[in-house]
């Protein structure tokens, strides 16, 4: 005869113990010893747990009450098992709190024969514990686990998250991206120009194509010739002057040019029906300087020609009004970004209708919007799309990542 100790798993979460075939599972006839803690389990399941727990709890507490109070008839032999006494628990490897010692107890001190008992459980510490206590130990079959039935709230509710996920499915979904159809933008900072360095170079070249005139080699009317000669150098140092000024503008608009980079925002629809009427909302941190095209600042600069000097005493009169004249002045239209022209608005506003789904379209602001990349570093930036298909809003979030330039990849 073996005594079985079923924890209280086996009989929530497996075949009905009165009609699994024991004997052929232990090799021996059996009697089922149900420990008063396992009683104590079974109701308190069957007294604070829902579903389907709740409801096999309270038929294994009835089924107990007629076997232990009303001596009903059993498929298998059934006896009760007393708690262990209170000084089981001085053993320091025993614990009061921990049930699973209440069950190894409650074998080790009833009055059968260690030899004889077998504690069954699905739980392998439990089955580890009676191995290291002298105990039999058995695990319960897999296949003899009940399936996972559904209680009648459980059911319903599960018929109502079907319904919910065929009505998400059927709903829009939009979304904000970069122009490159991601969440994140990478931008390479360029190797800025060196415009000192590059105004002393256009100088240098400057004054070598056009130098000074010292002297006036075969020309008659020798003081007259004199004087135009200082005269024309006079001019060319005027010439200089507002070439090295256009240059230097025409520098720093390349540089800020390379410096403000444009920000392109997409909205996209990734669900399965259209959206409704859409309004987006685009936030960018207030520490972010943002400039359009309103943010910068024209002006005109003198392109001059060089002062002409004849040494042709036919020309004369020809020369001298060139001198004076700039004959055929040329000006150039110069159009650059102006960093003190910054935006006082970081929140961006766009309306659409009616995008259908996988399809996207650009967001079209009344200005494009340019940040520099000298004054800002990496930022986030967020964006709220409310839509008239949907309750409630959708958010996001959006990623700008500024990267230096190698400067040990530039020639």
């Amino acid at each position: 005869m073996k005594y079985l100790v079923l924890d209280t798993n086996v009989y929530l979460h497996y075949k009905d113990f009165e009609q699994v075939d024991w004997q052929s599972l232990v090799g021996d006839d059996v009697t089922i010893c149900v420990p008063a803690v396992v009683l104590g389990e079974i109701d308190k399941h069957k007294d604070q747990n829902r579903g389907k727990i709740q409801k096999r709890a309270k038929k294994l507490s009835s089924r107990f009450y007629e076997i232990f109070l009303l001596n009903a008839e059993t498929a298998i032999a059934v006896k009760e098992m007393d708690n262990p006494p209170s000084t089981a628990f001085d053993d320091t490897k025993y614990h009061k709190d921990i049930n699973d010692d209440w069950i190894i107890l409650s074998a080790l001190h009833s009055s059968y024969d260690f030899s004889d008992i077998i504690i069954v459980s699905g739980d392998n510490g439990l089955l580890l514990k009676a191995k290291h206590s002298g105990l039999g130990f058995f695990k319960m079959p897999d296949d003899l686990r009940i399936s996972e039935e559904l209680s009648e709230e459980e059911k319903e509710i599960k018929k109502l998250k079907e319904r919910l996920a065929k009505h998400e499915a059927r709903l829009p979904q939009p979304l904000i991206e970069f122009e490159n159809r991601t969440d994140h933008l990478v931008i390479h900072k360029p190797a800025f120009i060196d415009i000192r360095g590059q105004l002393d170079i256009y100088e240098t070249q400057l004054k070598e194509e056009h130098p000074y005139r010292t002297d006036m080699n075969n020309v008659r009317w020798q003081t007259r010739s004199i004087n135009r000669v200082a005269d024309y150098n006079e001019k060319l140092d005027d010439y200089y002057k507002k070439k090295i000024e256009l240059k230097r503008r025409q520098l720093e608009k390349e540089l800020l040019d390379q410096r403000f980079v444009r920000i392109d925002f997409w909205l996209g629809n990734i669900g399965t029906s259209s959206l409704g009427e859409t309004v987006v909302f685009i936030t960018f941190p207030s520490n972010v300087a943002l400039y359009d095209e309103d943010s910068k600042t024209s002006f005109t600069l003198e392109d001059p020609k060089e002062p002409l000097l004849n040494d042709s005493r036919d020309n004369i009169m020809e020369n001298f009004a060139s001198v004076l004249d700039y004959h055929d002045k040329e000006y150039e239209d110069i159009e650059m970004w102006d960093v003190d022209k910054m935006l006082d608005n970081h929140k961006l506003n766009y309306s659409s209708s009616k995008l259908v789904h996988n399809l996207c379209t650009k967001i079209t602001t009344k200005e494009p919007i340019y940040v520099d990349l000298v004054q800002c570093g990496n930022f986030i930036v967020k964006w709220t799309v409310f839509d008239s298909e949907l309750i409630e809003p959708v958010n996001g979030e959006l990623h700008v990542i500024i990267e230096e330039a190698n400067l040990n990849n530039q020639n």
